[in-house]
């Protein structure tokens, strides 16, 4: 998975065309969620929005950053045509957990 970034210390994502899987790295179950979006700049405009929310959060207390992220991502997606798909336990680890033994 070589366009995974580190976006929090909980929090991965990577993108791949019009589909970015946002990994969950602190849950039992490996959790990962699909984003696919219908358009190019529906997907460009996620993108920038992730960019500026890892600047952000790096003011935000540790205690609130996963709270705060998962409603920041309800917000942007409220009105954005996109498929969500949520997965658990991927059949082998994932870069997000390589990332986290880094």
């Amino acid at each position: 998975m070589s366009n995974f970034k580190l976006v929090a210390p909980y929090c991965g994502v990577s993108r791949y065309d019009k589909r970015f899987f946002v990994y969950y790295m602190n849950t039992e179950d490996n959790l990962r969620r699909e984003y696919i979006f219908n358009t190019d700049e529906d997907a460009n405009n996620f993108s920038n929005a992730i960019e500026n929310l890892a600047v952000f959060m790096k003011s935000i207390p540790a205690r609130k950053k996963e709270a705060y992220h998962q409603e920041f991502l309800d917000l942007l997606l409220r009105e954005v045509d996109h498929k969500l798909n949520i997965r658990t336990n991927p059949p082998e680890p994932t870069a997000a957990a390589f990332a986290l033994k880094a």
